[in-house]
């Protein structure tokens, strides 16, 4: 059995069933605003060059803000597929994606810009403010949500004793699974920085070759070995 960790993904558990692969979702994570949520519609007005996201949490919290402030021109630039998805479906199509969805992809190819406003969680990683600085970009972070941990049913940490694949999103989802169960099924991991935790953590990893659901997609399968 495949399970999904992040509780939003219909779509990858219907191409899973498609296939025939028995696959279910336990949401590890939920995520809450922050004080600074509050005045991100001010910040989206102070003229960027760009405004940095790198998660469809931050996307989506970038977007209620954007609407609150009255739909101010912006220029984003956006890690990931899903990330872009949600800002498209929005109205505010990222104005760049870096080759590879990672944040240090994303500094290495950013754009000319003076001034940067990086809308994140409280987890979000230094790759993109360290890369961007190192370029003489001054970077504002604005953590406007946290991450935290759910407490489980006894139902859910049952279908994570029953997982054979697990399918990783974040360096967090893979240490809120260790906490919740010794257990160390193969993991699919979409990113570089969640397949070094996973490892970290004792899980023999497949990691995603492109950064992205597409990429995590394929690591399921050769983890299933198809």
């Amino acid at each position: 059995m495949v399970l999904l960790t992040r509780g939003k993904d219909r779509a990858l558990l219907a191409r899973l069933a498609a296939l025939g692969i028995e696959a279910a979702e336990v949401a590890l994570l939920e995520q809450v605003d922050l004080p600074a949520r509050a005045l991100l519609p001010e910040k989206l007005k102070e003229g960027w060059d760009y405004v940095a996201v790198t998660s469809k949490e931050g996307a989506k919290r970038l977007l209620l803000a954007w609407e609150e402030a009255g739909r101010p021109f912006l220029r984003v630039a956006a890690v990931g597929e899903g990330t872009a998805g949600v800002l498209k479906a929005g109205g505010l199509p990222p104005a760049f994606l870096p080759p590879r969805a990672t944040a240090k992809d994303l500094a290495q190819s950013f754009p000319q810009a003076q001034r940067v406003l990086f809308v994140a969680g409280d987890l979000a990683g230094r790759d993109l403010e360290e890369g961007l600085r190192a370029r003489g970009v001054e970077v504002v972070r604005l953590p406007v949500y946290a991450t935290r941990e759910r407490a489980l049913a006894p139902e859910e940490v049952a279908l994570l004793e029953r997982a054979e694949v697990v399918a990783f999103f974040s360096p967090s989802g893979v240490r809120a699974f260790a906490r919740w169960t010794a257990k160390r099924p193969k993991a699919a991991a979409i990113g570089p920085s969640t397949g070094e935790e996973a490892r970290r953590l004792g899980f023999p990893v497949v990691e995603a070759e492109s950064p992205g659901l597409e990429g995590l997609f394929a690591a399921l399968l050769r983890a299933l070995g198809r």
